[in-house]
């Protein structure tokens, strides 16, 4: 069996599963009737006076996301910041997003806010990048929790895990090699037929 999963969800399919610790994060989106900034960007650090990683407005880069003649501001709060009550964070972010844009929010609509207590694991000194995959003969577990933090963490345990499975099948050790990267082993398929 191959539990691929978040943390705690993992936990609880496989009792004594050990759960980091986890940072919190906020994304909140507001909309307003007009672009905060002439063109498209991703502002990141949000000038470091607030609770704000970053910002962007969404709706340039996907205008389908919001209904004629308004656009969507999506901002990410990381830390402790992202665990304060909504009300409160909305201020705070509003505050600086002002500020940041160099406009007023005070018209600005809160569309949603989304909140994730457990959506990055802590990495905390020393971090082993490289937690066991393969529990037992049998039974696998990956995740970002099994590596780093990320989504490539995620992807690099979903590898481990695949080489262990494929190994103790009896697999030979080049069967789930990635042939994107250039490895042209056994497993390549030629181009037309692709």
């Amino acid at each position: 069996m191959l539990v691929a999963t978040g943390a705690h969800d993992a936990a609880e399919l496989l009792p004594g599963l050990r759960v980091p610790a986890f940072h919190p994060v906020t994304v909140t989106h507001h909309t307003a009737d007009r672009p905060p900034l002439s063109e498209p960007a991703l502002i990141l650090a949000a000038g470091g006076r607030g609770p704000v990683a970053h910002t962007m407005v969404a709706s340039e880069v996907d205008p389908s996301r919001t209904p004629p003649g308004r656009v969507l501001i999506t901002s990410t709060v990381l830390g402790a910041s992202a665990a304060l009550p909504a009300a409160e964070l909305d201020r705070a972010v509003r505050a600086q997003l002002a500020a940041v844009y160099g406009t007023s929010t005070a018209g600005w609509e809160l569309l949603a806010t989304h909140h994730d207590p457990y959506a990055v694991p802590a990495m905390p000194a020393p971090h082993d990048p490289r937690r066991p995959v393969r529990l037992l003969s049998g039974l696998y577990v990956c995740g970002d929790h099994r590596d780093s933090s990320t989504v490539q963490g995620a992807l690099a345990s979903g590898r481990r895990a695949a080489r262990a499975v494929l190994s103790d099948f009896g697999a030979p050790p080049d069967a789930g090699s990635d042939t994107t990267a250039g490895n042209t082993g056994t497993n390549s398929v030629p181009a037309a037929a692709a």
